[in-house]
């Protein structure tokens, strides 16, 4: 199996062919409703056509990202996903058992980052970002900084974890710093101070003793001490916590990379007999899909892999970040065939979901350019 620069270069290729006046897609494939355009996928294969200085996916993120604008709610939602026909009929969805709340804030990000790369006009989008802000902080409710999100609410939208979930308080703290900058809003940058207190507050309990990583989630009856490697991922990229989540690191390099293995989505894995397997075995929108190891539930996702790279590299770590690449092409290699399918067997390596996807074609790309020049200037402080 091809890898290294060739599979970068078709991942480079699957990016072009997904972007298009309409914005960029999520597969080349009909399956389910992946052919619709949805925003944490546009906006990070948009944020890969920067790095990569590729101006048909950097417009992809511009068109991907002014669709979003038209498209978005009365309250200040952002669609999780869009579909316009040929006939221009508009499919669009804020979520389906539960609303898609990172759908907001990487819409946020997808700004204050194109504005950054300077291809975005801030100013055409200062009403629709500081609308949902607003909508943030109604959703934050009782005034403690955190969130709470519903089962299904993100990305892992079958997995089992609900209430503050860290990863969503991440990416509103990143989205709320880099908006400061972008539209010089004293008032963004010291509510991004908050939730990042709140996060060392919360999400390391007894910080002061030698804590590996973060919980997941909680709520007032159950606390997910699990591994979140999004979670985790993108807490070294937005400079949250950056002593506590050195030691996330620390742990990632001891407990997979070194190894010679890859982390998953989401570690332990719920397994038949597990008290929480009942719940995971119910719930599921196309079918059930979190077989343990697969999937959600222990699967080995390249956009998550990508994320790490960059974590890797703007903590200053190359030779983890070798380790990280030199593990992935590894595992690749022993592939008959990569389609950049949406994650590997967490055992097997074998790839699973869907195929085509700007999800793994972008984790690719970051892999790549992690700690390259343009990486550095777009992810700069």
């Amino acid at each position: 199996m091809p890898v290294g620069n060739h599979l970068y270069d078709t991942a480079v290729e699957l990016l072009q062919r997904l972007s298009g006046p309409l914005g960029i897609r999520a597969s080349l494939t009909a399956t389910a409703n992946y052919r619709a355009v949805f925003t944490r996928d546009g906006v990070m294969a948009g944020i890969a056509g920067h790095m990569i200085d590729d101006a048909r996916v950097a417009d992809g993120l511009v068109r991907t990202l002014s669709h979003l604008r038209e498209l978005q709610g009365p309250e200040g939602q952002i669609a999780s996903n869009y579909l316009i026909e040929p006939d221009g009929s508009t499919r669009v969805s804020f979520g389906t058992l539960a609303p898609r709340i990172d759908s907001t804030t990487w819409y946020l990000i997808g700004i204050a980052l194109g504005a950054r790369a300077g291809v975005v006009n801030a100013d055409a989008f200062r009403d629709s970002a500081r609308s949902v802000v607003r909508l943030l902080d109604a959703l934050e409710y009782n005034g403690r900084d955190l969130i709470y999100i519903p089962t299904g609410g993100n990305w892992a939208d079958e997995y089992i974890y609900d209430g503050y979930v860290l990863y969503d308080q991440v990416l509103r703290a990143w989205a709320l710093r880099l908006l400061a900058t972008t539209y010089d809003d004293g008032a963004f940058a010291t509510k991004a101070d908050r939730i990042d207190a709140a996060v060392r507050e919360r999400f390391w309990p007894n910080a002061d003793r030698v804590r590996r990583y973060p919980v997941a989630a909680f709520s007032p009856t159950v606390t997910r001490d699990i591994f979140d490697l999004a979670a985790c991922s993108l807490l070294a990229v937005a400079r949250i916590a950056p002593d506590l989540t050195s030691r996330t690191l620390d742990w990632i390099g001891e407990q997979f990379l070194s190894r010679g293995a890859l982390p998953p989505a989401f570690h332990p894995v719920i397994a038949e007999g597990d008290p929480d397997w009942p719940a995971l075995r119910r719930y599921h929108l196309h079918g059930f899909r979190n077989q343990p190891h697969e999937y959600h539930n222990g699967g080995i996702w390249p956009i998550w892999l990508g994320w790490l790279a960059l974590a890797l590299a703007q903590a200053e770590r190359p030779g983890e970040l070798d380790q990280l690449r030199r593990v992935m092409d590894t595992r690749i290699s022993r592939l008959d065939h990569f389609a950049f399918e949406e994650y590997l067997h967490g055992v097997t390596g074998a790839p699973g979901g869907v195929a085509s996807m700007a999800y793994s074609a972008t984790g690719i790309v970051f892999l790549h350019r992690a700690g390259s020049a343009s990486h550095t200037r777009l992810f700069a402080r």
